[in-house]
């Protein structure tokens, strides 16, 4: 990422485009770069929005020793139930 030097001031070019990439970008600098941007964008594509944000926002609030790992975790054991028909029509199966 780029960055801009002003007066002493060092200021980050963002990489925001889309929500998705704006909450990637807070999660990103919030844990010091601990887990890679791509990383986060995959968990947001295969998670959801919603559910990343409550995970991160509820590992921001318990302030554990190591919030990078705890926010893994919780991302790796979150269950999510898709609302999208296409999603439900592949899981549900019907066999006769």
């Amino acid at each position: 990422m780029e960055s801009i030097k002003i007066k002493n001031i060092k200021l980050r070019k963002p990489r925001v485009y889309t929500k998705e990439q704006e909450l990637a970008d807070t999660i990103f600098f919030y844990f010091k770069k601990q887990i890679k941007f791509a990383a986060i964008m995959n968990f947001i594509k295969r998670k959801g929005y919603q559910a990343i944000y409550e995970i991160w926002n509820e590992v921001r609030q318990s302030k554990p020793k190591n919030e990078a790992s705890l926010f893994l975790w919780r991302v790796k054991n979150e269950r999510v139930i898709y609302k999208d028909d296409k999603q439900s029509s592949k899981n549900n199966h019907h066999r006769k």
